[in-house]
């Protein structure tokens, strides 16, 4: 069964998640997308998790998609808000429309980026980071570095400057983004260890981050992806500790049907091999006799 859910966040923003039911579901599943992706590329991922016993509930950030409810050229959305409002308000409405369920959540890119800030991060039972980590541009492949630097250093400050908004959608980049998004997140990647540099970290971002989860992490990660590189994410999780293990996976994409992964593929049907290794870790964690009901 599929309903849709309006949620309001603590800073009134409305919200707008699609919630994909299970018969005789083991546990809920959270899908928090990579930042200003479409919500539709995730759902053929999302129904094979239903069909495989899970509730799940997928959703997009303010000004995103479904999410979007006003002219991104008048709102003041900041990139961070992602974390410290959009993502505490959809795991509050997750537990009270499921209290008697686990709680996991599936975090890609920037939605396993930004799951540290949520205030109520403790009522998730574990975390799956996909493609998570700190996203510096001089740690990325070059062909990849040119586009990023073009896109942050370029396209949206002169695009900023006209429309107050960056229209990269229009031009195939991504869904279009908000000024505060825009300027934020290019801040954050010209840092080598993200927000966690001492120019945000105390700062604009709250000390303790990042330094008290109580669930198990699991970090998956391929060799071609061309953000989330060894050197990325080692700059990322250093940073992070849990009360329970954190564990990697690292792809040879090599392996894959078509030689190929990226920053994307870990949810694309030819990738399916790694669509069973989330839900088997799922599966674990949900038998593990430490799980919190």
């Amino acid at each position: 069964m599929k309903s849709t859910i309006q949620i309001t966040t603590e800073d009134h923003v409305t919200l707008t998640a699609t919630c994909i039911e299970s018969s005789n579901a083991k546990a809920v599943v959270l899908v928090n997308p990579g930042t200003a992706t479409n919500t539709s590329f995730y759902l053929p991922f999302c129904e094979f998790l239903v069909a495989n016993g899970y509730h799940i509930v997928l959703w997009n950030y303010r000004g995103f998609c479904e999410s979007k409810t006003t002219e991104l050229n008048v709102c003041n959305y900041r990139y961070s808000d992602i974390g410290r409002y959009d993502m505490p308000a959809v795991i509050d409405e997750v537990k009270e429309r499921f209290p008697n369920l686990p709680l996991y959540c599936i975090g890609h890119s920037a939605g396993g980026q930004q799951i540290g800030f949520a205030r109520n991060r403790d009522k998730l039972n574990g975390l799956i980071a996909i493609a998570v980590s700190a996203g510096y541009f001089p740690y990325m492949p070059l062909s990849y570095r040119i586009k990023a630097n073009f896109f942050f250093r370029f396209f949206a400050p002169i695009t900023l400057a006209l429309f107050n908004y960056v229209p990269a959608k229009t031009f195939n980049f991504m869904e279009d983004l908000p000024r505060g998004f825009a300027k934020e997140w290019g801040a954050w990647c010209s840092e080598k260890h993200l927000f966690f540099s001492e120019k945000f970290y105390g700062q604009s971002i709250p000390s303790g981050a990042y330094k008290d989860f109580q669930a198990p992490i699991y970090v998956f990660s391929a060799d071609d992806d061309e953000i989330s590189t060894e050197r990325n994410i080692s700059n990322f999780w250093q940073h992070v500790s849990s009360e329970q293990p954190i564990t990697y996976k690292r792809y040879d994409s090599a392996a894959f049907p078509k030689k190929s992964i990226g920053h994307f593929g870990y949810f694309r049907k030819t990738n399916k091999a790694i669509w069973h290794d989330i839900l088997e870790v799922i599966n674990r964690l949900h038998f593990n006799d430490g799980v919190k009901e």
